[in-house]
């Protein structure tokens, strides 16, 4: 009966007392872990040799007797387990005579594969074996690699520590220059003072003041509503700590969030499909005041909500303006819509792209509706209706503010000296508050989607979402331009406190958070969406 042939992984084996041997030589590795050098570092080397059994009757026999004895065939990892505490013991012994670094070198091999060599040539004498070139050895040290990253990481953070402390340093010389213009001047605004310092010093001296800002402020949270629930994130922690508060839904889905006071106390005025809701900061868990708008039919629901004249007063895309008395839920005090004023729409340039921002009719889902209500002072609110404005007053009389601009207003955003007016093709109005004349026009370049304004030492700063990609934050009265850089594009809002700057993804599910001194990437992003199991409506700090 003929011997079956070795399988490829056996090297020797034995058939009713007939010894068969792999004729052709194969190879075996040996890891070798653990080797301790002269300077107490850990090595590792793996070892690479061919062998072959040699064929005189004697050496089976040797080979026989060593892997033959209790199994009928012996494999490469036999071989291997045989050899490993021989060689071990040889790489220890010769791994404690250098240092780790001179191991590591590129001539070191040769010190390690004799020894290793000679070890398998003893053992493989003693077994019927012959031990075969070529000889491979490959070293490495994990203590030595990782005592290496920790010295460099070592050595990075001291570089910017030394970085730091020289911004430091220069940033507190220049708010000492701040500080002395603005005592030669007190009523000089921050943005005037900022294009007094040297151009290459404007872009430090910015974020330091941000900073000083953001120090001196008291940090607010962060409200979303997304579906029928009522979002606060504490942007204070690390990570931003998220609850929500489900709100009632006898007004319908949630559209709207911004921030009020009544009598010095903190509330929340929640825009939705036909009502607001009135929610009290300190108890966002307890029941709001829901003032109702039942005539209104409309699945949009109210974009935004003031306090005015001890009332709300909210703009809906259709509805119009809607005012209440406080404390009085049932019904509004009055319905404006804007369709019904007794004025005639602007005398414009005719022009096919312009046709569709005419003053029409407030009730067509198809013309834009009534946006962006903000109060001017007691005596007037101001709104949009696509690209044009309106005021009214508390007896809701209309009153159109020529502005002849053709592109949406998305932003009215009052500051200390003027009115900032908003256009999504980058155009970018100063009214002035009494006259609501125009003192300024400016454009940029990209189309914006959302604006906000970021406080800073008693004045602001203009914050625009664009679909170029990063957040552009630009001066009211200085040239200074910066941008917050992350990965997305398309922002759809933006709001802004002195200790926080967030944004919301183009698909509405994420939430971007910045701290306003640094613009280099975001401190956090929430997906909010996957929490409320709905798209987020609208932020506000408060």
């Amino acid at each position: 009966m003929p011997t079956p042939p070795l399988l490829p992984n056996e090297i020797a084996s034995s058939v009713a007392g007939r010894v068969q041997v792999r004729a052709e030589p194969l190879h075996a590795r040996w890891t070798l872990a653990d080797l301790i050098t002269a300077d107490n570092h850990r090595l590792r080397a793996t070892f690479t040799c061919g062998f072959r059994p040699l064929p005189d009757a004697a050496e089976k026999k040797l080979l026989a007797e060593t892997f033959l004895a209790r199994k009928s065939s012996a494999t490469i990892d036999d071989l291997v387990a045989h050899f490993a505490p021989a060689l071990r013991a040889a790489a220890l012994a010769t791994a404690s005579s250098k240092a780790v670094a001179d191991w590591l070198a590129d001539n070191a091999k040769e010190a390690l594969v004799a020894p290793l060599r000679q070890a398998a040539d003893t053992v493989a004498f003693a077994c019927g074996l012959e031990v075969l070139p070529p000889f491979q050895l490959e070293i490495e040290s994990p203590s030595f690699q990782q005592q290496r990253l920790e010295a460099m990481e070592r050595n990075l953070a001291q570089q910017r520590v030394a970085g730091q402390v020289e911004h430091f340093e220069k940033a507190a010389a220049l708010l000492k220059q701040y500080d002395a213009l603005r005592h030669a001047a007190p009523g000089i605004t921050p943005g005037a003072v900022l294009q007094q310092i040297s151009p290459s010093d404007q872009g430090v001296m910015l974020q330091t003041l941000l900073l000083a800002a953001g120090k001196d402020a008291a940090a607010k949270h962060l409200w979303a509503v997304a579906g029928e629930s009522l979002v606060r994130i504490d942007a204070r922690t690390t990570p931003p700590q998220i609850q929500l508060f489900p709100l009632p839904t006898t007004v319908g889905p949630l559209r709207s969030v911004q921030a009020a006071e009544i009598d010095g106390r903190p509330v929340l005025l929640v825009g939705a499909r036909s009502g607001v809701l009135l929610v009290n900061v300190a108890a966002p868990d307890a029941g709001p005041e829901i003032y109702h708008h039942a005539a209104n039919s409309s699945q949009m629901g109210f974009n935004r909500a003031v306090i005015w004249r001890h009332g709300i007063w909210a703009s809906h895309a259709e509805a119009g303006i809607v005012a209440w008395d406080l404390g009085v839920f049932a019904q509004p005090k009055s319905v404006t819509r804007p369709a019904s004023a007794p004025f005639a729409p602007p005398q414009v340039p005719t022009a096919p792209s312009y046709a569709a921002t005419s003053m029409v009719s407030m009730e067509s889902q198809k013309t834009p509706g009534a946006r962006n209500l903000t109060p001017i002072d007691d005596a007037r609110l101001i709104f949009s209706v696509g690209a044009r404005l309106f005021t009214i007053d508390a007896e809701s009389q209309l009153t159109p503010v020529v502005t002849h601009t053709h592109a949406d207003v998305i932003a009215i955003l009052p500051t200390s000296r003027a009115l900032c007016i908003v256009h999504d093709d980058g155009a970018l109005l100063t009214l002035d508050p009494q006259s609501l004349a125009i003192m300024g026009e400016q454009r940029r370049g990209s189309r914006t989607l959302a604006a906000t304004l970021l406080p800073w030492l008693g004045s602001a700063r203009l914050v625009l979402a664009t679909d170029a990609g990063p957040l552009v934050c630009l001066g009211t009265d200085d040239p200074l331009v910066t941008e917050y850089l992350s990965a997305h594009r398309g922002l759809r809002l933006v709001a802004a406190t002195a200790t926080a700057l967030a944004a919301l993804s183009a698909d509405r599910s994420r939430l971007v958070l910045w701290q306003p001194w640094n613009n280099q990437k975001p401190a956090a992003e929430l997906p909010i969406s996957s929490l409320a199991r709905h798209r987020i409506g609208d932020i506000t700090f408060g």
